[in-house]
């Protein structure tokens, strides 16, 4: 896992061979089981978490009892409440794994200590918060603007290798349709 953790670091930053060796002394490898919770409503956000293997969801559950998922995370990929982690206030997001998944994390102490210390760290976490901010802003506009099929396609190109691998109901919940509708666009769609 922290080869695959510091090949993502080395492909996104230009931190030297000492500086990488650094930021793997303070991460820690885990292995989640299907199911297993990361993070649950009441819970303050710790880590900054980095999918090496498998696929974490982040969620909510409505007053009526039905999901509402807000991110899905596989290889290569983030997933943590940022505004738990910057604020230290306890989170309303759920955090599972969809499948077995192998993380990395790095602890919110760590993670200020390693942009203290290592100035190259920086474009690391800019990515990070570049990347989230554009997956939520595009996430909005497609629910604000497209029709319930053009946001299936959108799915699709988005996580061409999860499509297939996410419970119907899931990728429902995430594209704000019922199962049933979302079986009917299925059946219909025409990926592009």
């Amino acid at each position: 896992m922290l080869e695959f953790f510091e090949n993502y670091i080395r492909a996104h930053s230009s931190c030297s061979n000492e500086e990488i060796a650094m930021i793997k002394s303070l991460a820690i490898s885990k292995r989640l089981k299907k199911k297993q919770f990361l993070l649950r409503p009441g819970d303050v956000c710790r880590f900054h978490t980095f999918v090496c293997n498998g696929c974490l969801r982040s969620y909510r559950i409505g007053f009526d009892g039905s999901e509402h998922i807000l991110s899905f995370s596989s290889n290569n990929h983030w997933i943590s409440d940022q505004v738990s982690l910057a604020t230290g206030e306890p989170s309303t997001d759920y955090i599972d794994a969809l499948e077995d998944s192998d993380i990395i994390q790095v602890s919110v102490d760590n993670f200020k200590n390693l942009l203290r210390d290592i100035p190259n760290f920086d474009a690391l976490r800019n990515k990070i918060i570049t990347d989230d901010s554009g997956r939520t802003q595009d996430r909005i506009y497609m629910m604000i603007s497209q029709q319930a099929e053009e946001r299936y396609r959108h799915f699709v190109r988005l996580y061409p290798h999860l499509y297939h691998r996410i419970p119907l109901f899931m990728i429902a919940s995430y594209l704000g349709v019922t199962r049933e509708t979302l079986t009917r666009i299925r059946g219909n769609a025409v990926v592009k």
